[in-house]
């Protein structure tokens, strides 16, 4: 993918260069990211493009920045070798980045997670697919039998109304939920709170990107780890991706699971969250009462007709009611 200037800009200010390694300084958070956007774009500039090859006064002056925040700021703008660099090595393993002015960009996520949405991605894959009716399974294991037949069922029935799952690809619930979309036939979008390096040539997932059914998205580097931190910033993305979202299994007050969960509903990341409506599951049935809706079984819904009702236009669904 060819960047203009504003989404170099945005790498530059946004792209940990090293999984591993400290850099001079860091770069900027969302909330940062913003801030400096807002203040560019008052200061007159068309975009943060304009920034490339600034200089420190300029940016303290015509940004009203601080000393502090105008040397960070040119530090990280000046990264364009070490960047040009490790885009090359991105693009050799087949993982390209896009930001959120760029078109290919998941308005699913512009729009539900508004200054929230991470300013860029790194991805490998059909980036049409966010664009299609989604919806994200989530749960804490698939290591009960009732959690896996459940799991099994719902997938089957979403792919079966031509459906694309939304899973964070993580080990056990994630692969299950990727071999269901792979031996279907169908589509799947994994968001990644870890390396995407190796999991984008596992077989399974690479056949499916390879085949325009499947894609690959992070908000962090390519080789970095999984952390708890990670997997709750990515938690918000799988919410956003679905026009639907299905929680199976968490523990109260504990994991990314139930945190997530809590989060989406409290921030309204998603209209409509489904729980398992499980008794033997505590954290589910608390969810519940946090306002989720409940379902006893993928057998009572109709995915066809709720399919209709997720892609259809805000004054359309009025009148299905």
């Amino acid at each position: 993918m060819r960047h203009n200037d504003d989404a170099f800009a945005t790498m530059l200010l946004m792209s940990q260069l090293s999984a591993d390694k400290e850099e001079l300084v860091h770069p900027l958070s969302v909330g940062e990211y913003n801030d400096l956007r807002r203040a560019a774009l008052r200061s007159g500039m068309p975009g943060l493009g304009a920034l490339i090859g600034i200089d420190l006064n300029a940016l303290q002056r015509q940004l009203q920045l601080s000393a502090e925040e105008a040397y960070r700021v040119c530090v990280l703008l000046n990264r364009v070798m070490p960047l040009s660099y490790a885009l090359e090595q991105f693009s050799n393993g087949g993982i390209d980045i896009v930001t959120i002015d760029e078109a290919p960009y998941p308005q699913k996520l512009a729009e539900k997670l508004a200054d929230k949405a991470p300013p860029m991605l790194y991805t490998c894959g059909d980036l049409s697919l966010p664009g299609q009716c989604a919806a994200a399974i989530l749960s804490n294991t698939c290591a009960d039998k009732s959690v896996l037949e459940c799991a099994v069922e719902l997938s089957n029935a979403l792919l079966g109304a031509d459906v694309t799952l939304v899973t964070g690809g993580e080990v056990g619930f994630g692969r299950l939920m990727e071999r269901e979309a792979l031996h279907a036939g169908g589509r799947v979008i994994s968001f990644l709170a870890e390396s995407m390096t190796e999991r984008v040539y596992q077989p399974g997932l690479s056949e499916m990107i390879a085949t325009q059914r499947g894609l690959v998205m992070s908000i962090v580097h390519p080789e970095a780890k999984y952390t708890a931190a990670h997997a709750l910033e990515r938690n918000k993305c799988l919410y956003a991706l679905g026009d639907a979202c299905f929680v199976l299994s968490c523990e109260k007050n504990r994991g990314v699971t139930w945190n997530g969960a809590c989060q989406a509903l409290r921030n309204r990341y998603s209209e409509r969250v489904y729980v398992w409506e499980n008794p033997h599951i505590s954290g589910n049935m608390d969810l519940i009462a946090k306002g989720a809706t409940p379902f006893r079984s993928p057998h009572d819904l109709d995915f066809e007709q709720l399919r209709r009702i997720w892609v259809a236009p805000q004054y359309e669904q009025m009148t299905l009611f």
